[in-house]
């Protein structure tokens, strides 16, 4: 089989949404050392993260990807990006990309936290973190018609530039969700994204991006939770999330076993 049908390289995204100063985790909150212990990790084990802008450029053939490439990205906008992450991100010269969404700037908080606001957002240094779209209020977008789809997509650019806030044409699906019929109601989400100059979206499917990419609107996210390991962290920028979690209970079992024999043998 022909080499040129292999992609020449690949694209790891990671999604992230909150971060705690309390130890807290779950589905949406890793705390401050966990994601301290993820961004060492990407700096001293060769990755290179990038910006939206970056990959734009990748993506329509004006740049190339850095060796072994991450976007990390966060969604929702939530404070604790700019109080907890920004820091270290600029600690381990880590660059981030948030999408936010700007009823949630306007109402100041998402799930009882406390969200940016739009001083907020103006005030980190440009060439370390990139602004995109999560919709205008997070309803799913599998649950919209075309025209309140396009219509979410319209405020929610015209929401970001009366508040002065950059961004780039660049959308991550609230909930990770879209249509998912092939056929005619994908082919309309992606018209009304070509038709807003939308360059590219972001889906979850926890699994590593082929690049060039197979579609530039249904890119690949790995989840990254409160409930991960630093070993699920490294497996899932290895091989993708998915098959991370099939391995993980793998791998517990043989350093049961492992811990098992060595007990036995000093006891």
């Amino acid at each position: 089989m022909s080499k040129s049908l292999f992609p020449k390289e690949h694209l790891r995204v990671l999604m992230y949404h909150s971060v705690s100063g309390d130890g807290r985790r779950d589905d949406l909150t890793v705390d401050a050392g966990q994601l301290e212990a993820q961004f060492r990790y990407l700096r001293t084990h060769g990755y290179t993260t990038i910006l939206l802008s970056e990959l734009i450029e990748a993506v329509e053939g004006k740049g190339s990807l850095p060796v072994k490439p991450v976007l990390v990205t966060f969604d929702d906008g939530f404070r604790d990006n700019l109080e907890i992450a920004y820091p270290l991100a600029k600690q381990y010269r880590i660059r981030i990309n948030l999408f936010v969404v700007p009823a949630f700037i306007h109402q100041g908080e998402y799930r009882g936290l406390p969200c940016l606001t739009a001083d907020d957002i103006r005030k980190m240094d440009p060439d370390l973190v990139e602004i995109g779209l999560h919709s205008f209020d997070h309803r799913s977008y599998a649950e919209l018609n075309p025209f309140r789809l396009a219509a979410d997509l319209e405020l929610s650019m015209v929401a970001l530039r009366s508040m002065d806030i950059p961004y780039q044409p660049c959308l991550a699906y609230p909930f990770g969700a879209y249509p998912r019929r092939k056929g005619l109601d994908q082919s309309t989400l992606f018209e009304i994204l070509e038709e807003k100059g939308i360059s590219l979206a972001f889906r979850i499917g926890n699994r590593i991006n082929p690049f060039p990419l197979k579609h530039r609107f249904l890119v690949q996210r790995l989840d990254i939770t409160g409930h991960d390991t630093l070993r699920t962290f490294q497996w899932s920028l290895a091989i993708g999330k998915k098959w991370a979690r099939l391995i993980s209970p793998l791998l517990r079992s043989s350093a049961d076993r492992r811990g098992s024999v060595l007990q036995e043998a000093h006891g």
